[in-house]
């Protein structure tokens, strides 16, 4: 708003000049402005700034707004926390096991330091999400399982593993759930969730497909799981695989073959190789590189 100057000094000379009406009349509209004004700013502006109740809070009350860039923000050297937000770097012994780098949620018992809850989320594409409530000093982060760590297999079981190669072919698949949530097409023969992007499949021959762009099967956990009917889970074909020094990965899809024993008991073996049936699709689980750490934080950014 234009600066306005309001001259309530002498009363214009000449006749008719009249110092007291016309100093009143300028100082009563300069007060009626001042009314209009103060009418616009609200409540906000007659309430202090701070952390008590009725105030307004101020950018950091609570942890809330501040960009923080260490853990020191949200905890001391004593393990006292504070409620709000922090990040959480690899050099942190208060961080969940096994994670490296991530953003960390705090809501504090009040008076305690060390009770409370917790949301961690990592920040290196992992998908892994942690959370922990109650004494920290005795209390470790669980795991939280969604779809970006599981897998549902051919038969509908659901499996805690990522990256997931599922094997099917897309253009023909009768399964409608076969590109479900984060798959997506790596190929005519397969389509790939979040954490295997850029992952790929060819089918060579009949039943033998080649996988290429990971660093070959998991490193702990299932590997492949055989296709199985969506009305049950029964078993519809074995599966084998073979990795090669440079990460590719052979996956060989044969039939069902039973042998009987000379003791009478029946043995599930490998039959002719066949393609996947167009009612499911070979599960494959693979390891990946590791993501790339973040570069340090500058302080000077705070």
């Amino acid at each position: 708003m234009a600066r306005q100057e309001i001259n309530i000094g002498t009363a214009p000379t000449g006749a008719g000049g009249d110092t007291t009406r016309s100093g009143a009349v300028k100082i009563n509209a300069m007060t009626q402005e001042l009314y209009a004004r103060n009418a616009q700013l609200g409540t906000a502006s007659n309430a202090n700034i701070g952390t008590s109740p009725g105030n307004v809070m101020a950018v950091g009350s609570y942890g809330l707004g501040p960009r923080v860039v260490s853990d020191s923000r949200i905890y001391d050297s004593m393990n006292v926390w504070e409620t709000g937000f922090g990040v959480i770097t690899e050099t942190t012994q208060f961080k969940p096991s096994n994670f490296a780098y991530g953003t960390l949620l705090n809501i504090a018992f009040p008076g305690t330091g060390y009770l409370g809850a917790q949301l961690w989320m990592s920040t290196l594409g992992s998908g892994v999400i942690g959370f922990r409530s109650g004494d920290y000093s005795t209390t470790s982060f669980n795991t939280i399982y969604h779809t970006g760590n599981t897998t549902r297999g051919s038969g509908g079981v659901l499996s805690a593993a990522s990256p997931i190669m599922r094997i099917a072919c897309v253009a023909t698949s009768e399964r409608r759930d076969l590109q479900e949530e984060t798959f997506v097409p790596a190929g005519e023969w397969g389509v790939v969730n979040s954490e295997a992007r850029g992952v790929t499949v060819e089918r060579v021959s009949v039943g033998e497909y080649k996988i290429a762009g990971s660093l070959g099967l998991a490193l702990e956990g299932w590997r492949t799981q055989d296709p199985c009917s969506p009305d049950g889970g029964r078993t519809l074909g074995v599966t084998e695989s073979e990795q090669s020094e440079d990460g590719t990965v052979i996956i060989r899809l044969f039939k069902q073959r039973w042998t009987l024993s000379d003791e009478g008991e029946m043995f599930p073996g490998r039959g002719a190789p066949m393609d996947v049936p167009l009612n499911s699709w070979i599960d494959v689980r693979l390891e990946m590189p590791k993501a790339e750490t973040p570069p340090p934080m500058d302080a000077a950014t705070e």
